[in-house]
């Protein structure tokens, strides 16, 4: 099994569709259909079943699956203790694109520091849960995530999060945000608010909604709700719509905090880079190691 087979054959199983796979390995549908044709003839067991327009792994598929990836990482590792950081390593960092959007370019800044000739891949996923499968699986190296990864993965704090109510330019709260004057929560939670979809905050508390307001407490209107956080920042900007958010996301954004001064709850949350065992890999160790705060 040669290793370029092998990783054609992980692009497949992972988007489970040939002719997403080609694109992503950069050759055509065809080239990628006869790789695999080799490759279940000279293993003599059938790798994929079709479901409909996609295909699904088999049993065996499944066991290749974890085998070639094992194998891949440790071709990686081999590269990366003979040629030290001179080697080329291509990286993949998944999480929420909340997280990715700064903490994944931290630590991507980081990581080009130790790995000058690396590639990163930032992979979004709808929650943290997701992100941490995607690296039980050998789908990505890599997650930042605010909960706390399930057995058998690697954690390290990276940081921590504050949550913050914003406000942009044309709210009738802005210019006492701007000039950091004291507001009642009776008047923050008379005004709509925009909430990310699907949850942020990673708050055990089923009192906690999705980006962390404790609404059992302070009940608000939530009018607009969107996965897509360039929406979330337009409605915020607009004026249209108060958002409760990491404060590192209300920076970026260049909108105001609003000084609530009555309201004993708040929202913080650790956030942790997530791998698999690092010391299978000569690279991720290195990485690992240090703190890319």
């Amino acid at each position: 099994m040669e290793t370029t087979t092998l990783r054609y054959f992980l692009h497949v199983a992972k988007l489970e569709n040939i002719h997403k796979a080609s694109k992503k390995a950069h050759v055509s549908p065809s080239t990628l259909s006869k790789a695999l044709a080799k490759l279940e003839e000279e293993l003599q067991v059938k790798l994929f079943k079709r479901h409909g327009r996609n295909i699904k792994l088999t049993d065996q598929g499944r066991f290749l699956q974890t085998r070639a990836t094992e194998i891949i990482d440790l071709e990686e590792a081999t590269k990366s203790k003979l040629l030290g950081v001179e080697s080329t390593i291509h990286i993949t960092l998944c999480g929420q694109e909340i997280l990715l959007s700064q903490k994944g370019v931290d630590v991507g800044l980081h990581i080009r520091k130790t790995f000058p000739r690396a590639s990163l891949e930032f992979i979004p996923t709808d929650t943290d849960q997701h992100a941490c499968q995607a690296v039980e699986f050998g789908h990505a190296h890599m997650a930042i995530v605010m909960q706390r990864p399930p057995t058998g993965l690697f954690s390290v704090h990276i940081g921590e999060v504050r949550f913050v109510t914003c406000v942009g330019p044309g709210h009738a709260l802005y210019e006492r945000a701007l000039n950091n004057a004291p507001v009642s929560i009776k008047e923050v939670v008379q005004y709509p608010f925009a909430s990310p979809m699907p949850q942020v905050s990673n708050q055990k508390e089923s009192k906690h909604s999705a980006d962390g307001w404790r609404d059992d407490k302070n009940p608000r209107e939530i009018r607009f709700v969107s996965k897509s956080l360039n929406t979330l920042e337009k409605l915020v900007k607009s004026g249209q719509a108060l958002a409760y958010l990491p404060d590192y996301f209300a920076s970026k954004l260049h909108v105001k905090v609003v000084n609530i001064v009555d309201c004993p709850h708040s929202c913080k949350q650790k956030i942790n880079l997530v791998t698999r065992d690092p010391s299978r890999f000569g690279w991720l160790n290195q990485v690992s190691e240090a703190d890319p705060q």
